[in-house]
């Protein structure tokens, strides 16, 4: 995953949690994770979101 990638999947995330985007508008492009697994920008936007949200409701 590219510096590019990971600020667009957080700004995405921002925008889901505050309604402002629909996760279908979010593209499906593909990606490599670090770790060499195959994602989407659209799947490591949900998962970015509900680690913000577990952060929140941990504080």
């Amino acid at each position: 995953m590219t510096k590019v990638q990971k600020r667009l999947i957080n700004a995405y995330a921002i925008l889901l949690l505050a309604n402002r985007i629909e996760l279908e508008n979010i593209p499906a492009i593909g990606m490599t994770l670090e770790n060499g697994t195959k994602s989407t920008i659209r799947q490591e936007t949900e998962v970015r979101k509900a680690e913000i949200e577990i952060e929140r409701l941990t504080q």
